[in-house]
Order: structure tokens, then sequence, then C-alpha cells
């Protein structure tokens, strides 16, 4: 089997991933893998990447986190799958959301390292938990007049295939723009793994009947959201 096809198929362009066997699978392989080593990104990008994925989601003595359950891993290597290696592919190849996937997520990577490195003066891999932290309070919170402007620089930049002709983008959109998947990405996988779809939320592989005008504790396992 074709795995970057079989993924392909996923729906990630519409900004979720679904949970199919396939990427199940690749999700419940990455959270055996205990050393963190980017398939996708460098290693730098790794070491941001992870940072932030902890900070998104931290663990704590009851409930595993994020980086627990491996999600950083399945990121860097959902991207990967889904990023062909060759070179310089026609563009009607890239018209597709994934295509997309492929072209624009190094353009924001790299524009992500010179903002880090015009605020911090230093790489991403000398990078604090504190430099992280500030940078996902800045970006991801919600400041209407930014989004709309960010939103219309990553429109025109998404709706570009041809890698050649992409329009410039300032620094701060695509920082907005990559965080934002990081933190979608982050939240899909936590919740869709094993560990915290089995033992933190309400999990029942064969769902009951449906009972609607209940009280949240009535529902499920003491109001708790419902696994994927």
């Amino acid at each position: 089997m074709d795995r970057r096809q079989a993924l392909k198929s996923l729906g990630y362009g519409a900004g979720f991933l679904v949970a199919t066997p396939t990427v199940v699978s690749l999700l419940q392989s990455c959270a055996n893998e205990p050393d963190f080593q980017p398939v996708f990104l460098s290693v730098d990008q790794g070491y941001a990447l992870k940072h932030m994925v902890d900070l998104i989601i931290p663990s704590d003595p009851e409930v595993p986190g994020a980086v627990d359950i491996g999600a950083h891993n399945f990121i860097d290597a959902y991207w990967n799958e889904v990023t062909p290696t060759e070179h310089d592919l026609p563009v009607a190849e890239v018209q597709d959301s994934y295509g997309q996937l492929r072209q624009h997520l190094p353009v924001l990577w790299t524009q992500f390292e010179t903002l880090f490195n015009e605020r911090y003066q230093k790489g991403l891999g000398k990078g604090t938990v504190e430099d992280y932290d500030a940078l996902l309070a800045e970006f991801l919170a919600f400041d209407p007049e930014k989004m709309q402007a960010y939103g219309k620089e990553m429109d025109a930049f998404y709706r570009q295939a041809d890698p050649n002709n992409f329009p410039a983008i300032s620094n701060e959109a695509a920082a907005s723009a990559l965080l934002g998947t990081i933190r979608g990405m982050t939240v899909w996988a936590w919740k869709s793994s094993e560990q915290i779809g089995k033992n933190v939320l309400w999990y029942d592989p064969v769902p009951g009947q449906q009972l609607g005008c209940i009280n949240l504790g009535q529902a499920g396992n003491n109001g708790k959201a419902m696994a994927l």
C-alpha cells in the first residue's frame, strides 16, 4: 500500500483529521517511540515543536499530556507521510489541499524561524520554555483585527499552488498559521490517542441509546467528552 496515498484521503485540508485506521495506526506507533528523532522537520524545528506541544497540553499527576502520548512524534510523522521527497512537482499535482500542505509547511517553518531569531537573537534549538510560551500566547490569542489581517495574507498564500509564485507574507502571519495548525493537530492527537480515549475520556466501543434533554452529569461517564 502507498502509505502517503492512503493518508491523503483523511481530510486534513479542511483543518481537521479523520480517525481512520491508517492514521490511528500512525498515532499509536508514535506513542511507542520514546526518543524523538524528527523525520520531516530539522532537529531544531523538532525541538521547538516538542516544547510547544508540551505547552499546549501539559501533563499533570493524573492526566498524561500531549508529549506523553507522542503528539509531537505524530505531527512530524504525519507531515512526512503526506510530503513527497521529490522536488519540482507539476502544478497539477499540488492543486489539492495535500499539495498545499506539502508546499506551504516548509515556508511557514522558515519564516517562523526567522521571526524567532529576530525576537530572541538565537535559533529555535536554543529556545526556552518561556520563549515558546510567549509566542503561543501572542499568536494564539483572539485578536479580531490581527486575525483578519493575517487571514487575508494567508488566503492569498494558500490559493497559490505553484511554489515559484508564492506571494510574500509577513513572518507574523506565517507564525500565526503555523502555531494554529500545531495547536489543532496537538489537540486532535491527544484526544484520539488510545491512552486518553480509554483512560481519560468517556470510552464506549458500542454506544447505547440517544438520550436528549438530560443533565450533563447523566451523559456518559460523569459528563466527559466521548472518545473518537
